[in-house]
């Protein structure tokens, strides 16, 4: 009897897990996503600060949005590189959760302690120089009192005494802890314009901080530990953070100045001060509200000579009319041209195009000259000519036209001939054929059209402050600008509340809008949704 023989059997080999990460690749990871990360904002700042700003500046063109985006880039390093010092770590919490939140800990340790010694020995740090208006005060119930003044210094040069009592910072209330904050978060030659009381006679001052050297204090234990416990929860968001989280944290802290700048809106049409998020009363107290920036509309004081809903009709009949002429102009003109083939039609296109490349401000003589003829034609002269809501509508609609016929030619273009055909075969006009069968097929792309066209009427400025005179012809943006004048004090609460009532149909029009408006941007349409 055979047997057969059988292979001996090795022990079968378990398979190996998936390698966990070290201490070592945790850390190495980590320093190197927080170096990538530092490296491209630095570069950023670099760019905007050191290369941008200067060619601008070299070409002799003041601007500050350069040095700005160079703040930003600077004033996020911190906070990206604690963010990718916790994200690094993320593939730790695997083998243990307690060691990868040790490491993100003490990476950001590390990482607080080098920007605290780059920004000290940059003289950013405790030795650095700190701005001032070099005179001593004290806080009374009156108001800030200079006690002294440094011979030679920046108060000395702009006029302000001993004794004087500052009331105010331009318009604002303001204490003396509030005034030495301001000074000290300033750049050298900032001005600061001060509102005082000399001998009982009210007067304004203007003083520009200058840089002074400040002592060193040592360590400063409380903005130290501080700064660590900043860093090290900002990483810790890093390390426990939901996946996928960082696009949205980075679109929120892009946004956060258009946020704080709508918050900041809401709040100064209420307030009596034009700095900070709260609303503060004379005496520095906070809840201090009011209804006065608001009487225009006839709430809240004393209502203006002129109501301001006289330049809300003109700018509503400037914007209806040119809504309703752009649209039935534009859609014709961009049907003629995407459907019909007649003599100069590559011409008239390509001077469509060209007229909409001029800048309004180049033809506002000839426009001038010409609704100065307009004027003089009998009877309906008065009502097109220059200082007339129908002139400067006229003027808005030539404008606004290149545009509108460019963009429903588009529209046109997208539509196809099948169904257009059909109607002309069964005996259907062309004017019955655009009117039933191919309007209804762009319906979005006149919407698109029409509001952008509303929009454009509403906020116009340049055109009805320069063809008009006085109030007849005025409209919203001229109030505006009225308000601000070279002579008298400016209130600008309620130059931001009349800019927030301006706003308000521009808002809704967004909020029920925003479907149709995103058609414009997509060259047409197919369907009537």
């Amino acid at each position: 009897m055979s047997h057969a023989q059988r292979a001996p059997q090795s022990p079968q080999t378990p398979q190996m897990a998936e390698p966990l990460s070290t201490v070592a690749d945790t850390v190495i990871r980590a320093v190197r996503g927080a170096l990538i990360t530092a490296a491209v904002l630095i570069v950023l700042a670099l760019f905007f600060g050191r290369l941008f700003g200067p060619l601008w500046k070299s070409l002799n063109v003041d601007e500050s949005f350069s040095q700005t985006l160079a703040g930003l880039a600077s004033l996020l390093l911190p906070l990206a590189v604690y963010l990718a010092l916790g994200m690094g770590a993320r593939a730790h919490r695997k083998r243990s959760t307690t060691q990868a939140a040790v490491i993100t800990i003490a990476l950001a340790t590390v990482a607080v302690a080098i920007f605290y010694i780059l920004n000290t020995s940059q003289g950013a740090g405790a030795a650095a120089e700190q701005s001032s208006l070099q005179f001593a005060a004290t806080q009374t119930a009156d108001g800030i009192v200079v006690d002294a003044i440094e011979p030679g210094g920046a108060a000395e040069l702009a006029g302000l005494l001993p004794g004087d009592v500052i009331t105010a910072l331009r318009r604002d209330p303001i204490t003396l802890a509030q005034l030495e904050s301001a000074v000290a978060e300033s750049e050298p030659d900032t001005p600061f314009r001060l509102r005082l009381l000399r001998a009982g006679e009210e007067m304004q001052l203007t003083v520009r901080t200058v840089a002074v050297a400040v002592e060193s204090a040592g360590l400063k234990l409380g903005p130290i530990a501080a700064a660590w416990i900043g860093g090290a929860a900002v990483a810790l968001i890093g390390l426990f953070g939901p996946p996928g989280w960082a696009p949205y944290i980075l679109l929120t802290v892009s946004l956060s100045p258009l946020i704080l700048g709508f918050a900041w809106l809401a709040v100064a049409t209420v307030s009596y001060r034009t700095q900070g998020l709260l609303p503060i009363d004379a005496q520095g107290n906070v809840g201090g509200l009011t209804l006065e920036n608001w009487s225009f509309l006839g709430i809240g004081g004393e209502a203006p000579a002129t109501p301001i809903w006289s330049y809300a009709a003109n700018s509503l009949f400037i914007a209806m009319l040119m809504t309703g002429v752009t649209l039935v102009l534009s859609s014709m003109a961009g049907y003629a041209l995407s459907r019909m083939e007649f003599s100069g039609r590559r011409f008239f296109l390509s001077l469509t195009l060209i007229l909409h490349s001029f800048p309004a401000v180049t033809l506002l003589i000839p426009v001038y000259l010409v609704l100065l003829n307009l004027g003089k034609i009998p009877l309906i002269g008065p009502h097109i000519g220059f200082n007339s809501i129908g002139g400067i509508a006229l003027v808005m609609i030539a404008f606004g036209l290149p545009f509108g016929v460019w963009l429903m030619k588009g529209f046109f273009d997208n539509i196809s001939w099948d169904m257009e055909r059909s109607a002309l075969i069964d005996g259907a006009s062309r004017w019955r054929t655009f009117w039933e069968i191919i309007l209804p097929q762009i319906r979005p792309g006149l919407l698109a059209l029409g509001i952008f066209s509303f929009i454009g009427g509403w906020n116009a400025y340049l055109i009805p402050a320069i063809f008009s005179i006085g109030t007849k012809a005025a409209n919203l943006p001229v109030y505006i600008r009225t308000l601000t004048g070279d002579t008298n004090a400016v209130n600008w609460n309620q130059v931001v509340a009349v800019g927030v009532f301006q706003m308000i149909p521009i808002l809704v029009i967004f909020v029920f809008a925003q479907e149709y408006l995103l058609n414009i941007y997509s060259g047409g349409s197919k369907g009537s949704s």
